[in-house]
């Protein structure tokens, strides 16, 4: 397992999980509509945005997992969002673990961070569980914070420190 920059060949994979609705039922965004044009322009986007930094998760073959990323870095502040997506054939392997743990050290060492969020919809158990289980703080919950598909959604939210242990 490794993180890399996301590449062309990924673009396969990456509508994968964007087009399989029990994953996307837990997005804000419309995954369902997204292309091979659309993934490239992210891909393409991605290699020069500073501010959000999406990495590749793939495995011993260089076959991708998931995506990993940081988003709206703001090194003013020193923080960061925290967010990732993995294809179904890779949940429950340890690519998130091992992600995770990867993108906090590069969080912390090489951007100099101190603190990374996220937020995540209440009714998502697994992913609040992982999260609370690789040791992200739950800071609290924001009630009907979104709108997705006509439905007003509750946000749980999470923080992890700097000095809070791996």
């Amino acid at each position: 397992m490794k993180l890399r920059m996301l590449e062309k060949k990924d673009i396969p994979y990456m509508l994968e999980w964007m087009h399989d609705p029990t994953i996307n039922c837990f997005f804000r965004f419309d995954a369902e509509s997204q292309t091979e044009e659309s993934v490239n322009a992210f891909i393409e986007k991605s290699r020069i945005d500073t501010t959000n930094q999406h990495f590749a998760v793939v495995d011993d073959n260089d076959i991708y997992q998931g995506t990993i990323s940081l988003k709206n870095i703001d090194y003013d502040n020193e923080k960061a969002e925290y967010a990732v997506c993995f294809r179904k054939s890779a949940q429950g392997k340890g690519y998130s673990s091992f992600a995770t743990k990867k993108i906090l050290r590069y969080a912390f060492k090489d951007l100099k961070l101190n603190r990374i969020y996220l937020n995540v919809l209440k009714k998502n158990e697994r992913a609040n569980a992982f999260y609370k289980k690789i040791g992200f703080v739950y800071e609290g919950c924001t009630k009907e914070d979104i709108i997705i598909n006509g439905k007003k959604m509750d946000l749980n939210w999470y923080g992890f420190l700097k000095t809070t242990k791996l």
